[in-house]
């Protein structure tokens, strides 16, 4: 009897330690996440800079209707760069559309280039009949498109407030996060620097690229 009291005793013990040891690991989960910085879209230093005015252009939807690019309106623009063949592209879709349909003063606009067939197939399974679909060249080499996917945030004033390859989620989200921070990307933006003023001589060589 004595000694299933002394067992019980020991096993409380132990559990009240494990307690302990998780309740420690958690917090310095915890510290480890508050160090972390969050990640955001990459910005190749190419082609317009943040906070400048965005290239104007016209193109085409993939219905004949134009599509005014950068020109001042009543919504921002979300310019959506993506390919058919793009997998990254395809997995970030559903994000794209559910910030199309929750934000009324922002026009999302998706921008891709090739095979028109191949373009079919991608609006029929993400349900993008609707949406603005442009399937033209000239946009992406505007703006200097060398990688998929690319977003590019103009605000209603044709400014363009945030670009960047987005490979998730969270890239998206950060477009909004630095054009209200002011910061030319996220990570100037922790790093405590003033928002990226660009210079038409700081251009460095770039390849020629569309969506």
């Amino acid at each position: 009897m004595q000694a299933l009291i002394v067992s019980n005793v020991l096993l409380w013990c132990l559990l009240v330690a494990m307690a302990l040891v998780v309740v420690g690991l958690i917090r310095q989960i915890g510290v480890l996440h508050g160090r972390i910085a969050p990640a955001g879209a990459l910005m190749v230093d190419k082609g317009v800079a943040v906070n400048q005015p965005a290239p104007k252009l016209t193109a085409e939807d993939r219905l004949g209707r134009p599509v005014n690019v950068g020109y001042p309106g009543e919504r921002a623009q979300m310019l959506f760069f993506l390919s058919p063949t793009c997998p990254i592209c395809k997995s970030l879709l559903p994000a794209v559309r559910a910030i199309d349909r929750s934000r009324d003063d922002l026009e999302v606009v998706y921008v891709s280039d090739g095979d028109m067939a191949e373009q079919e197939k991608i609006i029929a399974e993400f349900k993008l009949d609707r949406s603005r679909y442009v399937v033209d060249p000239e946009v992406g080499m505007t703006y200097q498109i060398g990688k998929l996917p690319y977003a590019v945030l103009i605000d209603a004033e044709g400014t363009l407030k945030a670009k960047g390859l987005v490979n998730s989620r969270e890239h998206l989200d950060s477009l909004f996060e630095t054009e209200l921070l002011g910061a030319a990307t996220l990570q100037d933006y922790l790093r405590g620097q003033a928002p990226h003023i660009h210079h038409p001589g700081d251009n460095l060589p770039t390849e020629k690229g569309s969506a």
